[in-house]
C-alpha cells in the first residue's frame, strides 16, 4: 500500500553518491540521470552534486526503490541517459514519530484508506501480516519454517537468537513477532548504472546487470488481488528470468528484502528457488540459505540482522559480494548474484553478473 517517504538529511544523501561517483571514477557533471527516493527534495540533491538531468524519476514508495532503478536500466539502454545515479535514503525514526507511524491517528479518512483506518491496519506490517497469515492458512507454513529467516540473518549480523526466544518473543502482528521485522537504522545509499561498454574506463571491477523485471499492483491494497497467494513479488520475480538464458540453478548468492522475514519468504518462491507454497521446506532447518548453503541469503545479515537503512544497501552488498570485497564475504567469490526488493503491491529484482 501506499506510504510516504521517510524524509531523510540530503547531507547524508550526497555523501553516498559522492562515494558512489569516486567508485566509478566520475564526477556530478558526467551524470545526466536520477532516481532518488526518500528525499524532501530530489532537486537539492541535485543541486548539492551539481548534477544537470536529461532523465529523472521519484519513488516514494521505499519498497517500490529497486523497480525505479529498474527503469533506470532501461533509461541507460534506450539512450535516454548515460549515467543514472540511483540514490536512496531513509532516517532512523524518533520513538514518538515511530509509535505514531503504526497507528496514526486522524479525524477522517476517504478512499482506500476508509477500509483499513477504523482498524489500525494502515500500515506495512498490517498488510504482510495479513498476507502471512493468508500463506499459513493455504500451504501451512510454521513459525519454526519462519523463524529461520530471522534466525540466519541474526547469525550472520552477529546478533543471533535461538529458535526459544524467537517462539516466546512478543507478537506484532500474527503471525510476526518482534524479531520477524528489522528495526529502523537509517542511512544512504547510491549506486550508479551506465552503459556497459564503459567498463573498461572504470577505475575497479564492473558488475553487469543481466536483467530487472519489475510489478506494480493496479490497486493499493493487497486483498483486492485476484490471488491472495501471491504478490508484486511474484510477478516482478516471474519476468526476471524472460531477460536472460541463466535461471534459479546459475546464481550463487540472494540479497532480499527482509524488512519483514516474510517477504524474503516469497522472493525464493518468486524467483523459483522452490516451488509454489514449499518456501517453508526450503529453509527448513536454516542451512540451505545459511553463509555455507547452496543459496546464501543476504550473508551480511540484511536489514533484520543489521537495522533497516536504505533498502539499495542490498544491490551494495551484492556488487561488493561478486567484486570480492565485501566485509561479509563468501567464499568464492560468487560469480552470479540476484536482488529483491518490494512487497505485496510494488517489486523490483534484479540479476547482476562478475
Amino acid at each position: 500500500m501506499p506510504r510516504g517517504p521517510e524524509v531523510a538529511d540530503v547531507g547524508v544523501a550526497a555523501l553516498a553518491a559522492r562515494g558512489a561517483l569516486a567508485d566509478a571514477g566520475l564526477t556530478g557533471g558526467a551524470v545526466d540521470g536520477l532516481v532518488a527516493c526518500g528525499l524532501p527534495d530530489a532537486a537539492d540533491l541535485g543541486d548539492a552534486l551539481g548534477l544537470e538531468l536529461s532523465w529523472r524519476t521519484v519513488e516514494t514508495d521505499r519498497l517500490g526503490v529497486l523497480a525505479a532503478v529498474s527503469a533506470a536500466v532501461a533509461a541507460v539502454i534506450s539512450g535516454l541517459a548515460t549515467h543514472v545515479l540511483c540514490i536512496e535514503a531513509s532516517d532512523s525514526p524518533a520513538p514518538a514519530r515511530t509509535a505514531a507511524g503504526r497507528f496514526p491517528g486522524r479525524s477522517s479518512v476517504s478512499g482506500w484508506a476508509q477500509w483499513h483506518a477504523p482498524y489500525g491496519a494502515g500500515t506495512e506490517l498490517v498488510t504482510t501480516a495479513l498476507a502471512a497469515r493468508s500463506y499459513i492458512e493455504a500451504f501451512g507454513l510454521t513459525r519454526v519454517e519462519l523463524a529461520q529467516i530471522a534466525l540466519t540473518a541474526g547469525r550472520n549480523g552477529g546478533r543471533g537468537i535461538g529458535l526459544r526466544e524467537y517462539l516466546d518473543a512478543p507478537m506484532l502482528a500474527d503471525p510476526l513477532c518482534v524479531h520477524d521485522r528489522a528495526l529502523p537504522a537509517g542511512g544512504a545509499t547510491a549506486v550508479l548504472i551506465s552503459p556497459g561498454d564503459m567498463a573498461e574506463d572504470l577505475p575497479g571491477p564492473a558488475v553487469t546487470v543481466e536483467a530487472v523485471a519489475s510489478a506494480r499492483s493496479a490497486s493499493p491494497l493487497w486483498e483486492q488481488r485476484a490471488d491472495l497467494t501471491g504478490m508484486a513479488i511474484h510477478d516482478a520475480g516471474e519476468r526476471l528470468w524472460e531477460g536472460t538464458e541463466l535461471g534459479p540453478g546459475d546464481v550463487d548468492v540472494a540479497l532480499f528484502e527482509d524488512e519483514f522475514s516474510f517477504l524474503a519468504l516469497m522472493w525464493l518462491e518468486a524467483l523459483g528457488f522452490c516451488a509454489p507454497g514449499t518456501a517453508g521446506a526450503f529453509v527448513a532447518g536454516g542451512q540451505r540459505i545459511s553463509r555455507a548453503g547452496a543459496l546464501p541469503l543476504n550473508p551480511h545479515g540484511g536489514q533484520l540482522g543489521l537495522g533497516r537503512s536504505a533498502a539499495l544497501e542490498l544491490v551494495a552488498e551484492a556488487v561488493s559480494q561478486l567484486r570480492g570485497e565485501s566485509s561479509a564475504q563468501l567464499d568464492g567469490p560468487p560469480e552470479v548474484a540476484v536482488v529483491g526488493i518490494g512487497g505485496a503491491t510494488v517489486a523490483g529484482c534484479m540479476l547482476l553478473v562478475r
